[in-house]
């Protein structure tokens, strides 16, 4: 989130977004939010997640978008948190802020469940992560936002925005990085995209984005990446945050190869996708990398990282610029993974 969000983000505009869906003001919960102001409420002994994002990263259509692909999804079976209306009956609500831009504010059901636990990392998990991203793809195929205009933005809207993040915080010496980011999304739109391969994503498939039942099913959320681009990078992005970030001990392979053997498999048994598109994963997990480290030029101290950004970091330009593979499997191997 830009520090100046942060700025105009004050008491008032919490307390109108309460009042939009006769919300109390206490008690309330702040969790943390990368991009949006993620706080846990009550109504009537229940608890819901009240979202406020500003409308510099999205708009009030992009996010009516959202809402109403999660609300499909539900619609369809998969287990994700619906969105619901205000007590104007609106899925969205704007609120102004003291510049003349606005805040959204968006009301989900609580995700069932829990944190995955370190010792629920296994098998069992990783099949269901490939289950549940199969169902959401052949939904995803089925979906259509009530008016055009609600329609969510494409992966190209995003490579347009990186490449402004980049070259406004990116320093001089770090130039040579956009260029590498250019050169990615190059090749990238090389792609082919028909409708089996593309489509309205997640993009954001890790274990920060959702919960287990202790019967080990799935709820996801934080839906506010979600995108039209190729199913494979959905895949991509799973791999990417399951795997150290220094992924070259024979051991990280071997488990990487293994976790993504168990994905395709189950993802196989609900959707259709060549098996050919998993040979492309190198170059989608190349472009995670980059705009990973364009965000955190944007967002964070670099002299003040957490833990997991400071290891991400870790001379990361340099491996980027060397083009040193992030995950190097044999990929046409995994794909050739024959349906059970």
């Amino acid at each position: 989130m830009e520090p100046y969000i942060r700025e105009l983000f004050t008491t008032h505009i919490l307390q109108q977004a309460l009042n939009d869906y006769h919300l109390d003001l206490t008690p309330v919960d702040m969790l943390d939010g990368f991009e949006s102001y993620i706080i846990k409420v009550k109504k009537e002994n229940q608890d819901f997640i009240l979202r406020i994002g500003h409308t510099s990263r999205r708009s009030p259509d992009l996010v009516q978008g959202e809402a109403e692909f999660l609300n499909h999804l539900a619609h369809g079976g998969l287990s994700v948190p619906k969105v619901l209306p205000s007590i104007n009956d609106q899925l969205v609500e704007t609120i102004p802020a003291k510049d003349g831009s606005q805040f959204l504010a968006t009301l989900f059901e609580n995700a069932v469940g829990h944190p995955p636990a370190q010792d629920q990392w296994r098998p069992p998990l990783f099949q269901a992560m490939g289950s549940f991203m199969g169902k959401l793809h052949k939904l995803s195929k089925h979906f259509k936002p009530s008016q055009p205009r609600f329609a969510r933005f494409d992966i190209e809207q995003d490579f347009a925005a990186m490449e402004k993040t980049a070259q406004k915080y990116l320093g001089a010496d770090h130039m040579p990085t956009l260029t590498a980011y250019r050169e990615t999304v190059e090749r990238i739109r090389q792609l082919p995209r028909d409708q089996e391969g593309y489509g309205l994503c997640h993009i954001d498939f890790h274990g920060g984005n959702f919960f287990m039942t202790d019967d080990g099913a799935i709820t996801l959320f934080d839906f506010d990446d979600c995108q039209y681009a190729w199913f494979i990078y959905d895949i991509a992005m799973a791999l990417f945050y399951v795997i150290p970030h220094d992924c070259k001990h024979p051991q990280d392979l071997e488990n990487a190869a293994s976790f993504l053997s168990l994905f395709w498999s189950a993802y196989q048994q609900e959707n259709d996708l060549d098996p050919n598109w998993l040979t492309h994963i190198p170059l989608f997990l190349r472009l995670r990398e980059i705009d990973l480290t364009l965000l955190i030029h944007r967002s964070m101290d670099l002299s003040d990282l957490d833990p997991w950004c400071a290891s991400f970091m870790d001379h990361r330009h340099e491996k980027i610029l060397k083009s040193i593979p992030y995950c190097d499997l044999d990929y046409a191997k995994i794909a050739n993974t024959v349906k059970s």
